[in-house]
């Protein structure tokens, strides 16, 4: 009998263990986080957040938690928040809790889940900063991504949206990713870790828990498609999107310029038979502006002259070219700003951001972002450009040039004419047109140790 006990009780801790070595070569595989990184777990203290709190403290990782009440269940959510708290005491780990109104936050249009979600995210972000954290660390697995796959698929996505969660994002990170929940609970229950249960889940109300409970259990029992295979098909898919991303970016470098926030995409040098590559590469940049699929459609459906917003953007139609441009929905003209002393960073607003900075002469001064004069005399002075305006551009031997006719040779669209500063010097001189040229009159000589560096973007 003793031997049948103490072989049991192997058992186990060959299951914990192989679990624990599993979290350790994942983590070090996708090189989540390491044991010098400050990390900050988000803690809801149901089973997955509380199996990874445990997990993390065995490592030995320096973590603090994060908990978020939502007041939405009375009493079982003040003890959750209280059950984080003390698995925070035991585990010696930090602990940070709000507490949020979660109907009176919410926006028009807004569901329960979106504006919790939001609330949440937007803590985490502040304590990221504020605490000086290196990662947030939340719990999602395996069940989670094939959830979330079947979710952006029942909405409408394409190839990002069907791979599901990445295990690394930005300072986000999801070390259970490659772990199914039951695995997750088998090492719960082995190692006599308790856990809060909440009752929301068990609701159909919601369409991620109708597909928990009703279509991804029909797609493992009727199909074999369980967790486990779609995570297989996951990281095939995450391959993919990378080729496809470094497919985008070659398409991008060819043909689409970059001034501040704006991008433009060149309608010239296409082949007839390339024309579906530039109906994507639209699709993709259009997409970062937040059009809609229909409302690309119809950009790519306009001839001559035209506009069209989104929710946050504009693009700009003509023969040329595409141009996309965040919205300034105060539509303020670009107003004149007097520059007194180095460093001067961030002139202007939005796409018009500007920084002006004295630096040593570099070795090489053709470079992308910036431009680079000689050391001017202050004060200085940006300002939109006149009727009239006349200047030197480099290369042209001294010979003047109206603003104008340089804007129309190097086919700046006419709606953003208006839209770019002119650096200028105490007599009103131009010195440089920031992310285009600088002035013959103002180059930088041989003789020059200290240069000014004009930055934008």
């Amino acid at each position: 009998m003793g031997g049948e006990v103490k072989g049991i009780m192997d058992s186990f801790a060959e299951l914990m263990e192989k679990l624990n070595q599993s979290f350790r070569a994942f983590v070090e595989r996708e090189r989540l986080f390491t044991k010098t990184d400050n990390l900050l777990l988000a803690c809801s203290g149901g089973l997955d957040s509380t199996v990874l709190a445990h997990l993390l403290h065995g490592e030995g990782y320096d973590f603090a938690i994060a908990h978020m009440n939502f007041q939405l269940r009375g009493e079982a959510s003040d003890g959750d928040a209280a059950f984080v708290e003390e698995l925070a005491r035991t585990l010696g780990a930090r602990f940070f809790c709000a507490a949020v109104n979660v109907k009176a936050s919410a926006k028009k249009g807004e569901s329960t889940q979106m504006v919790a979600r939001r609330l949440r995210y937007n803590y985490f972000s502040k304590l990221i900063d504020d605490q000086r954290f290196d990662r947030l660390l939340t719990a999602h697995h395996q069940g989670d991504n094939l959830e979330t796959a079947l979710v952006n698929m029942i909405r409408g996505t394409g190839l990002a949206g069907i791979r599901g969660m990445m295990p690394k994002r930005g300072s986000l990170v999801r070390p259970l990713l490659n772990f199914s929940r039951a695995e997750i609970h088998t090492h719960a229950t082995n190692s006599r870790i308790s856990w809060r249960e909440d009752a929301s889940n068990s609701s159909d109300a919601y369409l991620r828990n109708r597909i928990r409970h009703q279509l991804t259990p029909l797609l493992a029992n009727e199909f074999g498609l369980d967790a486990k295979r779609w995570n297989k098909n996951a990281e095939h898919l995450s391959s993919d999107h990378r080729m496809m991303q470094f497919g985008l970016a070659s398409l991008k470098k060819k043909y689409v310029r970059t001034h501040y926030s704006l991008q433009e995409i060149s309608r010239a040098g296409w082949q007839a038979a390339d024309q579906h590559l530039f109906r994507d590469l639209v699709f993709h940049v259009a997409r970062s502006y937040h059009f809609r699929a229909d409302q690309i459609r119809q950009l790519l459906s306009f001839s001559g002259q035209r506009s069209l917003d989104s929710s946050s953007s504009r693009a700009f139609v003509t023969p040329a070219s595409i141009t996309f441009s965040p919205i300034d929905r105060e539509e303020r003209p670009l107003s004149p700003q007097q520059i007194k002393k180095f460093p001067a960073s961030r002139l202007g607003f939005g796409h018009h951001a500007i920084s002006l900075e004295l630096v040593s002469r570099p070795e090489v001064m053709k470079q992308f972002g910036s431009l680079y004069l000689a050391p001017p005399s202050l004060p200085l002075h940006l300002r939109p450009r006149k009727n009239g305006d006349r200047f030197q551009p480099l290369g042209m031997g001294g010979k003047t040039k109206k603003v104008k006719d340089y804007m129309i040779d190097e086919k700046i669209p006419v709606w953003l004419r208006d839209r770019i500063y002119l650096l200028c010097n105490a007599d009103d001189e131009i010195m440089a047109i920031p992310g285009y040229c600088i002035a013959e009159n103002f180059k930088v000589l041989p003789e020059h140790e200290e240069v000014l560096r004009v930055s934008w973007g």
